[in-house]
Parts: C-alpha cells; structure tokens; sequence
C-alpha cells in the first residue's frame, strides 16, 4: 500500500504538473484524481467501506484539507515561477504563506479530531489522522526532494 501510494504521489505532484498553464485547473485535476485513489487507501487501512458516519465526516474534512492544500500548491507554483529572480520580499511571503498553512493543517486537525471521536472511537480517529499525516507528509516530501533549494542553480 505504502509503494503505491509514494509512486502516485511522486508522479502527480511533481513540479512538472505544477507548472501548468492554468494551475487552478491542474490541481483540481490532481486533487480528483488523487482523492479517490486516497479515499481507496482509506477504506483499505481503515476498513471503512460502508460506515456512512465516517465517511460524512470524512468528506467534510476532505473539502476544507483540499481548500488548504490548493493554497500550498499555488504557493510552491510560485516559489517556481519566481526562482530565479528570489527577492527578499518575496521570500517573505512565500515562507509567511508556508508558516500559515501548516497552522491551518494543524487547526483542521483539532477541528476534525472533536468530529471524528464522536463517529468512531478514539483509537480509529487516531488512526485515521496518522494515515492523513503519512499521506500529506509522503507527498510533502517528494515535493521537497524535486524543488531546487534558495540560491541553488
């Protein structure tokens, strides 16, 4: 499950599909894409094919991560687009713009741990948070492993 996740991962986010001529429509196709092979993981690790409580929840939860997440691609897109000619300000407001959506991560976290707990048990809502954290932070990685860092040619 892990080998297959990390291949999707790696191959639909990386910085080739993030600089695409419409990012808004690239990402939306990514996030499509990727959700149903994500809600396919769910279901596998959690063994949630049919608990309509979760699952409710769940796509709540989902909307709102996919909203964060958008705002993190845009910023990586242009964190790409600006490479080259890295200013100091806009250095600054790509990291502030990194900084605030990691709080907004862990915000949704807290917000969506209170819903969870009152659908399944605290154990299954601990499990499923710890499957969301390993996703979002496997594609995180593989993101980072293909961006050029600052001041890199």
């Amino acid at each position: 499950m892990k080998t297959r996740f990390i291949l999707i991962a790696a191959l639909l986010l990386s910085p080739a599909f993030l600089h695409a001529q419409s990012i808004d429509d690239e990402i939306t196709l990514i996030q499509s894409a990727f959700g149903m092979e994500k809600r396919a993981l769910i279901e596998e690790y959690m063994g949630y094919d049919r608990n309509a409580q979760f699952w409710n929840v769940y796509n709540n939860y989902e909307t709102e991560r996919r909203s964060i997440i958008r705002e993190r691609i845009k910023t990586i897109n242009e964190y790409l687009e600006k490479f080259d000619k890295l200013s100091d300000s806009d250095a600054d407001a790509i990291t502030k713009s990194i900084i605030r959506n990691n709080a907004e991560i862990a915000a949704l976290h807290r917000k969506y741990h209170k819903q969870f707990n009152k659908v399944v048990s605290p154990i299954e809502t601990a499990k499923f948070l710890q499957l969301d954290s390993y996703i979002q932070n496997t594609i995180l990685l593989a993101i980072s492993e293909s961006l050029p860092f600052i001041g890199e040619k």
